[in-house]
């Protein structure tokens, strides 16, 4: 894979503590729009900037633009021709007036919850060390029996997951890091340690290595990237999730998991995705951990963002007694349930750790499509819409709900799908328990119908 650098001109520090496991903190509201001057007066915006189509020559003109109100411009992407800036706040009405630009929109955070609170279980507990001889005998989580990715034959082999997190520990024991990028404005592009726990969990349910330590991962074989788009606090904005999706455009980065959320959403972001779906990748998020009343329906709608995007596949969490979690945010643009409390995986300081939220569930979906993906005949991104197809016809109805989406996402289901391995494109079926049994009789009957036409053909 040949990796690319997209330029970030200039770092600002990160904005104010967001979050609970896949979801922004709801306790105080952040000014997101403005940094504030000793006097408390606003004093400049972060904005993304967008270009009138057509009339630029080259992304200097725009950069001129911005500099002419005197903003500082902060991000220029690969893929994507706006821009993310910082300007005075009494300028933003000069720079929509300029006949360059089409519209700007605020630079709103993003992050994880800052209560996540992971505990280390004392069977799995290696003591911090670095020896990886001394490390626990490896035993996966209830979460991957459950949806029976021990139970199938594919491993990940081949396939790229971008984990957009905090980053993930490259030296520990139970994870293997292909290659990454720090695209946040903390650290080098290159440093794409985790520092806070939460990127290496999430990597670990996604693909942890089979070397019989510690943990096994959905897709143990699959390349991991660590693409940090949050900081060592699990706090960032929408420039860097845009930036980190903009990564793996570059790098066809297959996979895209993105285990955190926002309050508001953005049609920057909006139009990332939707390329970033359009050239074939696949993007995961976890639904939200803003609760639910436990009722069967989904009139809350609390999903967070960007997981209410029709291009992104929205996993939300269960219980391992196969119940909705209660911190599991609902709603109709729910795709699919999987594992996400007490799951243990990876950790940092080479250790491993038991924790809940949707940020753990959106992975165990991550890892089985990165199974499906290594069956298909095609090489990189491309098909998209047919896993996703694949997931949702294949998965168990656990909750009879729209909670949960298709249902528990389903490995050995998945895998075994005709179109996991033929490439073809087949007609949608219904998800509903009653058309699945016809439909799987209707198979049966087919098949039986051709082994007879054969058998006849032999006495001719």
């Amino acid at each position: 894979m040949q990796l690319s650098r997209r330029r970030m001109l200039q770092g600002v520090g990160a904005g104010a503590a967001v979050g609970v496991l896949g979801t922004p903190g709801s306790a105080t509201e952040p000014d997101t729009d403005t940094d504030t001057d000793d006097n408390g007066g606003s004093d400049t915006e972060r904005l993304f900037v967008h270009p009138e189509t057509g009339l630029l020559e080259g992304i200097g003109d725009l950069r001129n633009v911005i500099e002419a109100v005197g903003g500082t411009t902060l991000f220029e992407y690969d893929n994507f021709e706006f821009v993310v800036a910082e300007v005075p706040a009494e300028s933003r009405s000069n720079l929509l007036e300029d006949r360059l630009v089409s519209d700007v929109e605020e630079d709103d955070e993003t992050g994880i919850p800052d209560e996540w609170s992971p505990s280390i279980p004392d069977l799995l507990d290696p003591g911090g060390g670095s020896d990886c001889s001394m490390h626990p005998s490896q035993q996966p989580s209830w979460g991957v029996e459950r949806i029976g990715a021990d139970d199938v034959e594919p491993d990940g082999s081949g396939v790229d997951i971008g984990i957009l997190d905090t980053g993930i520990q490259t030296d520990h024991c139970s994870v293997s890091v292909a290659g990454g990028e720090n695209v946040t404005t903390s650290g080098t592009s290159s440093d794409y340690e985790d520092r806070h726990g939460h990127g290496t969990h999430v990597a670990g349910v996604a693909g942890a290595s089979d070397n019989d330590v510690g943990v096994v991962g959905v897709a143990p074989e699959t390349d991991l990237y660590a693409v940090k788009v949050l900081n060592d606090d699990g706090e960032g904005r929408y420039s860097e999730l845009v930036a980190g999706i903009d990564w793996c455009l570059s790098n066809d980065v297959e996979l895209i998991t993105m285990s955190l959320g926002g309050d508001s959403s953005s049609s920057t972001v909006d139009r990332a995705i939707e390329e970033a779906h359009a050239a074939g990748h696949l993007l995961v998020s976890a639904a939200g951990n803003e609760g639910n009343n436990g009722d069967g329906s989904c009139d809350e709608a609390t999903l967070t963002y960007p997981a209410t995007h029709d291009d992104v596949v929205a996993v939300t969490a269960m219980n391992e007694d196969d119940t909705l979690a209660s911190y599991s945010s609902v709603g109709s643009a729910v795709d699919l349930l999987a594992p996400g409390t007490d799951v243990t995986s990876t950790t940092v300081d080479n250790e491993y750790a038991e924790a809940s939220g949707t940020s753990v569930a959106a992975p165990f979906v991550a890892g089985v499509a990165a199974l499906c993906w290594e069956t298909r005949e095609e090489d990189g991104p491309g098909p998209n819409d047919s896993i996703r197809e694949i997931l949702g016809e294949t998965a168990e109805p656990v909750l009879e709900s729209c909670e949960e989406g298709d249902g528990l996402v389903d490995a050995p289901a998945a895998v075994g799908d005709d179109r996991a391995s033929d490439g073809g494109e087949h007609p949608v079926i219904s998800s509903s328990p009653v058309d699945r049994v016809v439909s799987a009789f209707e198979r049966v009957v087919d098949l039986f119908t051709g082994f007879l036409e054969w058998l006849g053909g032999l006495f001719r």
